[in-house]
């Protein structure tokens, strides 16, 4: 279980992606760029829940969620 969240700011990122975080994250983004997701059993579900709030563009980070990053 880990606690995610998805980073607002897509301007470092080439593919424009929201990437979701695991908490522990050294790329954790700021605190005023950052959405709370929840608590889940791994990062594939984070960005599926991502996605469900309309973040159609979720992806995993390839640091902290590797099995969900697709880009």
């Amino acid at each position: 279980m880990g606690t995610y969240y998805l980073n607002l700011d897509t301007s470092s990122n080439p593919n424009g992606d929201n990437e979701v975080h695991e908490s522990s994250c050294w790329r954790m983004p700021s605190a005023e760029n950052r959405v709370y997701l929840g608590v889940f059993s791994d990062c594939v579900q984070a960005v599926l829940a991502a996605k469900l709030k309309g973040y159609s563009k979720a992806d995993g980070c390839k640091i902290c969620s590797p099995e969900a990053h697709h880009s």
